[in-house]
């Protein structure tokens, strides 16, 4: 089964690859800026400040710091390499150290914009937006050569699941009624 899954991983980052370096500089603004795992929560958090929702920036501001620490143990625990360390044809177009698995920008796409969503979800922008990048963000780091595609869905998957914890937590201990971002 994981040779299965390795062998579909290593086609599918080739076929992503295989559009070649025309492709380099929209990933890395999707991978480095946009859904930077350093810049995106900060991004979000001093958005939600400027439109005066402190308590939404909090939020935020907690769920990353959660989710931070999540995404840490897990690639420690599991220890999976990266594409271009293990296979030399894989093209590096980024430099990343550490492990891949889970990818923590495709955790972290989904957690904090699924969780701007979830706080605002009337917005046909965000309604249209947030999937579309957690998607172009996915697949920026497939093309980077930083995370086979099983890492990235393994991400999104955690992401999900991080999300539902987070919304449970939130609507048992901290809301009593529903509501929009604040």
């Amino acid at each position: 089964m994981l040779e299965s899954i390795a062998h579909i991983d290593t086609l599918a980052i080739h076929a992503v690859q295989s559009v070649g370096p025309a492709w380099a500089s929209v990933a890395r603004l999707l991978s480095e800026i946009i859904g930077s795992t350093t810049w995106l929560a900060p991004a979000v958090i001093v958005a939600l400040l400027l439109i005066d929702k402190r308590r939404a920036a909090l939020e935020t501001f907690i769920i990353f710091i959660a989710s931070g620490g999540i995404i840490y143990a897990l690639k420690h625990l599991i220890g999976a390499a990266r594409p271009f360390i293990v296979d030399p044809s894989v093209i590096q177009y980024v430099a990343e150290t550490g492990y891949g698995m889970p990818s923590g920008h495709a955790v972290l796409s989904v957690v904090i914009l699924g969780w701007l969503w979830m706080r605002h979800p009337r917005s046909l922008s965000l309604s249209i937006g947030v999937p579309t990048l957690i998607l172009l963000i996915g697949l920026s780091r497939i093309y980077l050569g930083v995370h086979y595609p099983s890492q990235v869905i393994a991400g999104w998957l955690i992401g999900a699941v991080l999300l539902g914890i987070f919304s449970w937590i939130d609507r048992t201990y901290f809301r009593r009624r529903k509501s929009t971002l604040r």
